[in-house]
């Protein structure tokens, strides 16, 4: 498939993304990534990153691939500054650049900023959709920045949720970001403690750059999902060995999984938990290879780390999208 007749680059910026995208998009376009990932159609490497100095995390984070022989493939290319969170910009900042099937010429040029906010909450949205008890409408945040707010709005598409729990670092934010989601409709109520917010709740998602768990397992109620998100390379971590040892585990993407999951390729590896915890990738268990929740009290976890293919999905349905509308600005190299 040609991906467009013109000889420049397409360049298109994160609002013009964001408006081309709704939730129910994401969610499809990530069901869609996970599926070729685990069924091999998509051809990936794990990401590759360059330590940067700073906080934990502080790194330059190369991930590319090919969700399909007939569609573009890609790259995206961004800085991980962690620190960015307190000075109000943005964690993730770089570019998806997309190149044509047939030819090899590149494209188009995506803010990969609003591409990464919007694919890691609609994958978890797959996930609890696959994983949580259909009933379950108490959502536990540990966090509270952007990724925070974009999962409730995503795990909500999915899920019954009537009430939100939120407990982070700073109170005065925590209590902040619960006034706001309750302005809009989303009782939401911050917590002194990781604890308290955690306890009794029916969906919890990890959504911090914590370099030490801040989920403990014996917080667990039976049947609780979790999503964590927050630790996307082996220097982070955001639950314990507690909360890895009483659940049954899915990642996006084994190879990932075992190169930057510390919080489960370790106790694996030293024989804390058995291979039996590690079920397989989500994908697999939504194409029907491997199984999802088997009762309704066992704990389920997301190891969610984010592959190449869903970030070249979302960003080719953005290019096409664009194309078809006359947005973005086209730039010649």
């Amino acid at each position: 498939m040609s991906s467009s007749p013109s000889h420049g680059i397409l360049v298109i910026d994160g609002p013009t993304a964001e408006k081309l995208v709704s939730i129910e998009d994401g969610i499809a376009l990530a069901e869609k990534a996970l599926r070729s990932t685990s069924d091999g159609t998509a051809q990936q490497d794990i990401r590759r990153t360059l330590t940067l100095p700073g906080m934990t995390g502080t790194c330059l984070s190369v991930m590319y691939g090919s969700a399909a022989e007939t569609e573009p493939f890609g790259a995206k290319v961004q800085s991980v500054f962690p620190q960015n969170f307190e000075h109000g910009l943005p964690s993730h900042q770089g570019g998806i650049l997309l190149f044509d099937r047939e030819s090899g010429r590149p494209t188009a040029l995506i803010n990969a900023s609003a591409v990464t906010g919007m694919r890691t909450p609609a994958a978890s949205a797959v996930a609890t959709r696959a994983l949580a008890r259909p009933e379950a409408s108490e959502l536990a945040l540990i966090g509270y920045g952007e990724q925070a707010a974009r999962h409730i709005e995503t795990i909500s598409a999915v899920r019954p949720i009537s009430r939100v729990r939120v407990w982070g670092r700073n109170p005065d934010k925590a209590k902040a970001f619960a006034e706001a989601q309750t302005s809009k409709d989303i009782p939401t109520l911050a917590y002194e403690t990781a604890r308290k917010a955690v306890e009794g709740a029916d969906i919890v998602c990890t959504v911090t750059a914590a370099k030490l768990p801040v989920l403990m397992g014996e917080w667990l109620t039976p049947g609780t999902h979790i999503n964590a998100v927050g630790a996307s390379v082996a220097a982070l971590q955001e639950i314990d060995l507690e909360c890895v040892k009483r659940s049954r585990i899915w990642v996006d993407y084994m190879p990932m999984a075992m190169a930057a999951a510390s919080d489960i390729f370790e106790p694996l590896q030293k024989g804390l938990i058995g291979s039996t915890q590690l079920i397989g990738e989500i994908g697999a268990a939504l194409n029907g290879a491997i199984p999802g929740r088997m009762n309704p009290s066992e704990i389920t976890l997301y190891r969610s780390l984010g592959v190449p293919a869903q970030d070249i999905v979302l960003a080719n349905f953005i290019f096409q999208t664009a194309r078809d509308h006359g947005l973005g600005v086209e730039v010649s190299l």
